[in-house]
């Protein structure tokens, strides 16, 4: 009998698919870190259980992926019943099949859970930290007695692991070490995961490990391709990233009224005064800026002020648990509908010289890109979805697109107006063009690790964060693409159906979801040509 295509039916395929990840890998689907799992839990959370990455367990994950793909597939085939179902269902349905085929993927070809030693690393801190933030006082025991089990199976799965991995693997061991001894005093239990961490790094000393990263060149494109979803080519990419090069250096020499070099370039930005850092230190700093931020969100009503007042921003330092895995500030909102808010880490708040840093001259733009109406706004609005499955999905092109947009937002709208805001807007889109072409030279193999490091130190990274910064961008192939891709196209598709109404525009965006450039420019053609 023919399966009839009906929103229920869908329904409990997707209910399905999403159990099978939350039972495989409740730590890394319950994560914001990995961008390839969708954000599901379990209905009861199980403190004891880690992530499944044994060889059989993969295999025995996809193939019950693989089942729930092809009852998607089956719904899609089924022209007589699918043309019945209502739009809003129909993109769901294209959602789930992307999602889930790219996870299928990732874990039976790309396989980061074989070569990279500091995935599960990451899980092991993630799950930790995840664990002892919970209400149960009981969790982080819990997860403690599991965690050695889990490192000694990881262990074992690592084959094929590039030189590039172990050093980032055996220094990352040393930082993990250093959390597990900070929550051994109130977790006994973790003496057992400092021993399988030994174990963990002896395997990774005397592993024979292969020269060097590169994906086979199918592999890399399938993943910038479908997987980031830059739905491009290679070629197409270099042409956006050196259009976006040139267009940020005519905005700079513009502003600056000179052509624009390295030198030129910093020595304007150098101009710019440091922020004046109060009593309250760094933290004061932003916690103030993400307040004004909120509150012009509010006035432009690109926020409701029932969204506003439910789902605060919280302004923290990094904390020292997830130093190991937070290298930078960053945002994270907790899985959970409706949303309760969610959390800007700012770095190295306790150190003295950190106000000093160049970067700080940017700290109104990167409270934007993190807070409002950045990924904050964009993810209270995802949890706060009626449809379920569009909550728990996030698409890297589309998640740092909109970021870098609400940069441009901040602009449109007036927050940006002085020369060295319009200045600095564009030093951070030319420097994540040029990000982008380090990434694409890295990962296709005309670029090696110290000219990747030199582009770096050209847009003013110091020399020793310069090499840090291109030794991890292997981890994530495709990742710095993201912002230059996604960027352009929400400025294309406000260009063409925004320009009269911003308001209109981002509240569309925003309610929608994190479904892809395709779907969403159908949804805007309705909704924006329905209003012109």
């Amino acid at each position: 009998m023919r399966e009839t295509a009906t929103p229920s039916s869908f329904e409990k395929i997707g209910t399905d698919i999403f159990e099978t990840i939350a039972r495989y890998f409740p730590v890394t689907a319950a994560s914001d870190e990995f961008y390839y799992f969708p954000q599901v839990q379990p209905e009861k959370r199980q403190w004891h259980t880690w992530d499944l990455f044994s060889v059989a367990d993969v295999e025995a994950a996809a193939a019950e992926l693989l089942v729930g793909k092809a009852g998607l597939e089956k719904l899609v085939r089924n022209k007589e019943e699918l043309p019945q179902i209502d739009p809003a269902t129909r993109i769901d349905i294209s959602l789930l099949r992307r999602v889930t085929r790219t996870l299928i993927e990732q874990l039976t070809e790309v396989r980061a859970w074989e070569s990279q030693p500091t995935w599960h690393l990451t899980i092991a801190c993630i799950g930790m930290a995840e664990a002892i933030e919970s209400e149960d006082p009981a969790a982080g025991h819990h997860r403690a007695e599991g965690l050695a089990a889990f490192l000694d199976q990881a262990g074992r799965a690592l084959k094929n692991v590039p030189a590039l991995f172990r050093e980032l693997g055996l220094e990352m061991v040393a930082d993990t070490r250093k959390f597990f001894l900070l929550l051994k005093p109130g977790l006994p239990e973790l003496k057992y995961a400092l021993s399988a961490l030994d174990r963990f790094e002896e395997t990774l000393r005397y592993i024979s490990p292969r020269s060097n990263f590169l994906l086979p060149r199918e592999l890399i494109t399938l993943i910038v391709r479908s997987h980031l979803n830059c739905c491009t080519d290679f070629e197409e990419l270099e042409n956006v990233l050196d259009k976006e090069v040139r267009e940020m250096h005519r905005t700079i020499a513009t502003i600056t009224g000179q052509k624009v070099s390295g030198g030129t370039l910093e020595a304007a930005i150098d101009a710019i005064p440091h922020p004046r850092i109060g009593s309250g230190g760094l933290l004061e700093l932003y916690r103030e800026e993400v307040e004004r931020l909120g509150r012009h969100c509010l006035e432009k009503r690109l926020v409701s002020s029932e969204l506003y007042r439910s789902c605060p921003v919280r302004v923290r330092p990094v904390p020292s648990f997830l130093s190991a895995t937070r290298t930078a500030s960053s945002y994270s909102i907790p899985p959970g509908h409706p949303p309760a808010g969610g959390v800007f880490y700012v770095i190295n708040t306790d150190r003295r010289e950190e106000s000093g840093k160049g970067y700080q001259r940017e700290y109104k733009i990167l409270s934007a890109h993190e807070t409002y109406p950045g990924h904050h706004l964009l993810d209270i609005h995802r949890w706060s979805l009626k449809r379920s499955f569009r909550r728990a999905v996030e698409q890297p092109v589309f998640y740092e697109g909109w970021a870098c947009f609400s940069e441009e937002i901040m602009r449109m709208t007036g927050y940006f107006k002085a020369p060295h805001e319009q200045l600095l807007l564009a030093r951070r889109r030319l420097w994540r063009a040029i990000r982008g072409k380090i990434d694409l030279g890295l990962q296709t193999g005309r670029m090696n690790l110290a000219v990747a490091a030199r582009h770096l130190t050209d847009t003013g990274m110091p020399e020793k964060d310069a090499m840090a910064v291109a030794r991890r961008y292997p981890l994530n192939p495709g990742y710095q693409l993201c912002y230059t891709a996604g960027i352009r196209r929400f400025l294309d598709l406000f260009d063409r159906w925004g320009r009269n109404n911003l308001q209109r525009f981002v509240m569309t965006v925003l309610t929608q979801g994190e479904i892809g450039f395709d779907n969403l420019e159908k949804v805007l053609e309705e909704d924006m040509g329905r209003h012109e």
